[in-house]
C-alpha cells in the first residue's frame, strides 16, 4: 500500500483542522506517542517513505530445494580474474563451504570445517584469492580453481575477517592482531613483542574493519580494531619486511590508537562501511554508533528505535546473542537485523534511509520493524553488473535457503519453500488539534491512497485508546 499525499481531519464545523504529515523523520520508538511531531510515526512496521508511505519489497529464493536442516552461516559474492572478470557466491553452513549458481545449483567447495560456525570471508585482490575464516580452523583460501588451508608459517585461526592493509593481510587471533609479510599470505607474525598489535584495555579483539584515513591530501589505508567496549585505529605507511625478525625493520611505523575506551561492538557482522557517508556498527550497549568519513570521533544514531513503548526496538535484541546482529548497506538504506528477545538469529530488521540521513545534515531517518523474515546473515552484491543484497536462512527449522532480498515489485516474503504475505502497518503520530486538553469530535478524514496488491483498513486510535477499527478502504476513500 502506498499513502500519497496527505491524511487530513475535519473539526465540527467542517473546517479542516488539520494535516497529518508525511512520515519523512520516519519512526522515534523513544517519544511518548503523544510527544512524536509531525513528520515522525508511532509505527511503520513493513514500511518505508519513499515518495509516500509504501509496503517494503519482498524477498525471493535463489536455491528451490534446502540445502538441509542448517542454517547459513556466512555468504559473499567472491570477484576475480582481472584478465577475465568473473564470480561466484560462496555460502557456509554445517560443514560446508560452497558455490550457489543465480539458478540455486550448490557446488561443494570443502565438507571439512569445523560444524555450524559463524563464518568469514575477505578478497584480496593482491592474491586475486578469498579468505575464509571461522574462529576455529586454520585459515582457508580460494582462488576460483582451487580451495585449499593456508600452509606457511604460524598460519592463523583467524577471529572474525581477515582485513587487508596496504601491501598484508591482518587477522585477529587470541594474542592480539597479526600480521603477514609483505603481499603473502603465508608468512604470519606469532605473538610477536613489535608486529603483534595489542589491546590497550582487558579482553580479546572481536573484529577488524577496513578504514581509511584521510590526511591533507593524501589517503592512509589502516583499519577499525573492536573491543566489545572500545575501539582502536590501525595505521601506518611501513608494517615490517619481516614479521618473524625478533625486531622491526628501518622504518616500520605501524600502530593502534586507542580512541574510545568506552563504546565497542560484540557483534562482527554489523559492521558495515556506507561509502561517502562513514562507518556505522551495534554496539554492545544496544544502540547504532556512526564514524563519518574523515572523521576519528562518532555519535550515537540509534536513538530513535531504541523503544519506551510497546513496540520492540533495538534495545529488545537478545544480549546472549549479540554476535547475530548484523548490518549491510544498500540502494542507500543501511539494512539492520538483529535476534529479538530469546531470538539467537535476526527476526527484525530496521532500515535507515541514507538519503534522509545526509539531506537532513545527520538525523537519523528509521522504518520499521520489518518483520516476516529470519535472516540470519546479508551481504550485497554490486560488481560486474550486479546490484542486489542477498541474505542467508538463520533458521535451520526452515532449512538451508539464501534469498533475493528487497526485490522490486515483490510482495510476499520467501521463508524456507513458503512464500509469505507482507503485513504492513503505518500509525502517525497524535494530533491534538491545537488544543491537546479538549477531546475531540472527528466528522470526517481523507486519506489519498493506491494499492498494489492487499487489502487495507483504518483504525482511528485518540490517547486513551481506539475509537474506531477495521474502517474499510473504501469508506474513508469515498
Amino acid at each position: 500500500m502506498a499513502l500519497r499525499g496527505r491524511i487530513s481531519g475535519t473539526g465540527s464545523d467542517g473546517r479542516e483542522r488539520c494535516e497529518y504529515k508525511d512520515p519523512v523523520l520516519g519512526i522515534n520508538l523513544y517519544k511518548a506517542n503523544q510527544d512524536l511531531i509531525q513528520g515522525e510515526a508511532v509505527i511503520m512496521q513493513n514500511c518505508i517513505w519513499q515518495g509516500g508511505v509504501r509496503g517494503r519489497n519482498g524477498s525471493t529464493r535463489i536455491n528451490p530445494t534446502t540445502l538441509g536442516n542448517y542454517r547459513i552461516r556466512g555468504g559473499h559474492k567472491y570477484y576475480y580474474g582481472a584478465g577475465s572478470p568473473t564470480s561466484k557466491r560462496l555460502i557456509a553452513y554445517d560443514t560446508k563451504i560452497a558455490s550457489l549458481s543465480d539458478a540455486g545449483t550448490a557446488v561443494s567447495l570443502t565438507t571439512g570445517m569445523t560444524s555450524d560456525l559463524e563464518c568469514y570471508f575477505a578478497t584480496w585482490p593482491i592474491t586475486d584469492s578469498v579468505y575464509i575464516s571461522n574462529a576455529t580452523d586454520t585459515l582457508r583460501k580460494y582462488d576460483g580453481t582451487t580451495f585449499s588451508t593456508v600452509s606457511g608459517t604460524a598460519i592463523p585461526a583467524a577471529r572474525g575477517p581477515v582485513v587487508p592493509v596496504l601491501d598484508r593481510l591482518m587477522a585477529i587471533t587470541v594474542n592480539g592482531i597479526e600480521r603477514t609479510n609483505p603481499r603473502v599470505d603465508n608468512v604470519w607474525s606469532n605473538n610477536s613483542s613489535w608486529a603483534t598489535l595489542r589491546p590497550i584495555k582487558p579482553g580479546l579483539f572481536t573484529v577488524i574493519h577496513p578504514f581509511t584515513v584521510r590526511g591533507t591530501d593524501t589517503l592512509y589505508p589502516g583499519a577499525l580494531a573492536f573491543q566489545s567496549n572500545a575501539f582502536y585505529l590501525i595505521s601506518g605507511t611501513d608494517f615490517g619486511d619481516d614479521v618473524t625478525s625478533l625486531s622491526p625493520s628501518t622504518g616500520e611505523n605501524g600502530s593502534i590508537q586507542l580512541l574510545d575506551p568506552n563504546i565497542g561492538t560484540a557483534s562482527p557482522k554489523s559492521v558495515c562501511t556506507v561509502p561517502g557517508v562513514g562507518v556505522f556498527w551495534f554496539t554492545t550497549d544496544l544502540n547504532v554508533y556512526f564514524m563519518p568519513e574523515g572523521s576519528l570521533t562518532g555519535r550515537y544514531v540509534g536513538d530513535k528505535i531504541k523503544a519506551t513503548g510497546d513496540i520492540p526496538g533495538c534495545d529488545a535484541a537478545n544480549t546472549a546473542a549479540l554476535n547475530q546482529v548484523w548490518m549491510t548497506y544498500h540502494d542507500r538504506k543501511l539494512y539492520l537485523g538483529i535476534p529479538v528477545g530469546t531470538d539467537t538469529f535476526s527476526t527484525k530488521q530496521f532500515w535507515m534511509d541514507i538519503r534522509a540521513f545526509l539531506l537532513t545534515d545527520g538525523e537519523p531517518v528509521w522504518y520499521g520493524p520489518m518483520d516476516g523474515q529470519s535472516v540470519g546473515c546479508a551481504w550485497v552484491e554490486n560488481a560486474n553488473g550486479d546490484n542486489s543484497v542477498y541474505g542467508g536462512e538463520g533458521n535451520s527449522a526452515n532449512g538451508a535457503f539464501v534469498y533475493r532480498l528487497d526485490v522490486p515489485n515483490t510482495f510476499t516474503d520467501a521463508v524456507g519453500l513458503d512464500d509469505n504475505a507482507i503485513t504492513g502497518v503505518y500509525q502517525t503520530m497524535f494530533e491534538d488539534f491545537g488544543i491537546p486538553s479538549r477531546q475531540k469530535y472527528l466528522r470526517g478524514v481523507h486519506m489519498d491512497l493506491s494499492q498494489d496488491e492487499a487489502v487495507a483498513s483504518v483504525d482511528v486510535y485518540d490517547l486513551p485508546g481506539i475509537i474506531a477499527q477495521n474502517i474499510p478502504l473504501q469508506a474513508v476513500t469515498d
